[in-house]
């Protein structure tokens, strides 16, 4: 994103921009004569092919084949978003739609983290992601302990904030109902004294606990201390919507670009480092998997932003993945317009 609007005379502009925009509409390279039937520029194909040379030289786009046409490169695209693209608006309606999804919705983070990566992935057509933030530092209203099966308990976190959490883990032990409520009793007490969050929870447990401490804690350990080192906790922290649309773009017709794409978002690893990076910024990050950068998704755009709660006590971003030809101007609304939104209603 720092290519300068000015490094490009007018007619490279223009050029550049229809390359851009016949690849966006047609998947394939694009060549001088493709553009001179096209669009209405005053040149000759010559003339077309003379600045398309320039402008291969210069790295913003290239030739995949052989006597084919050229497609843009990272720096092609950046140039394209920092000073060429025309945003789209989200209209009234959408938003509107938008926000009916979530009027009937609970305050469980669960939910609403489920429902914005839905949304981001039926608003762009292609795979919404939400990295869900840390709750360590939100105070805490209440704790309940419910048992879902034998070995298999909920925990039930409530903040002070309203907005609830649910986790669920396996015990070595299988403990009753009656059990699990004197453990939830004996621990909203400490909670309602001492005022505390989950990241000052765990000191007060230590000094305050004597009897049964190493069954009460063992619990409490599963189910919110150790969560964030967790493989459960880590694989639940990133919520990703239907892929369905994704998988129908052109650049994953082949077998080898379809198992790139699945294992990039099953990994998750990638897509949270990304997402991590972007949690703590005050605007959305584009990120364009290329050799040269972000080559854990080449051949793919992840386009990123924060979100906030009011009292920024609850950091996290979303994104939207899709290929290196995704309809950016459309996108980069529906991220800032959900970001904010997001950020209203946790």
């Amino acid at each position: 994103m720092e290519e300068k609007y000015n490094d490009l005379n007018e007619r490279s502009r223009e050029i550049l921009l229809r390359i851009i925009e016949g690849y966006f509409g047609t998947a394939s390279p694009v060549g001088s004569k493709f553009i001179a039937e096209n669009y209405a520029i005053n040149l000759s194909s010559a003339s077309i092919r003379n600045i398309m040379a320039l402008l291969e030289e210069e790295g913003y786009i290239y030739q995949p084949h052989f006597s084919a046409g050229r497609v843009p490169t990272a720096k092609g695209y950046r140039f394209y978003i920092s000073g060429l693209m025309k945003t789209e608006k989200i209209t009234q309606k959408q938003k509107e739609n938008i926000k009916k999804r979530f009027d009937s919705a609970s305050r469980n983070l669960n939910d609403i983290l489920n429902q914005t990566s839905i949304s981001l992935s039926d608003l762009s057509h292609y795979a919404g992601v939400v990295l869900a933030p840390d709750t360590g530092n939100v105070y805490l209203l209440h704790i309940k302990f419910v048992r879902i099966r034998s070995n298999n308990i909920l925990a039930i976190i409530v903040f002070k904030n309203g907005i609830t959490e649910n986790k669920s883990f396996y015990s070595g032990k299988d403990i009753k109902q009656t059990e699990l409520n004197k453990y939830s009793d004996k621990l909203n007490r400490i909670i309602e004294e001492e005022n505390c969050t989950l990241d000052n929870l765990k000191d007060i447990i230590v000094k305050e606990i004597r009897n049964d401490k190493e069954n009460f804690y063992s619990i409490l350990n599963s189910a919110v201390f150790c969560g964030k080192n967790s493989k459960n906790e880590y694989e639940n922290c990133l919520y990703v919507g239907p892929e369905s649309n994704l998988l129908e773009e052109p650049e994953f017709s082949n077998n080898e670009q379809i198992k790139f794409l699945i294992k990039t978002i099953s990994d998750k690893k990638t897509i949270i480092k990304l997402l991590g990076l972007t949690k703590n910024c005050k605007t959305k990050q584009i990120f364009i998997g290329s050799d040269s950068e972000w080559s854990e998704i080449m051949g793919l755009s992840l386009i990123t932003a924060p979100y906030f709660s009011e009292n920024n006590m609850l950091k996290g971003s979303i994104g939207i993945i899709g290929p290196l030809r995704m309809n950016y101007s459309y996108v980069i609304p529906i991220i800032d317009f959900m970001a904010e939104f997001l950020s209203e209603i946790i």
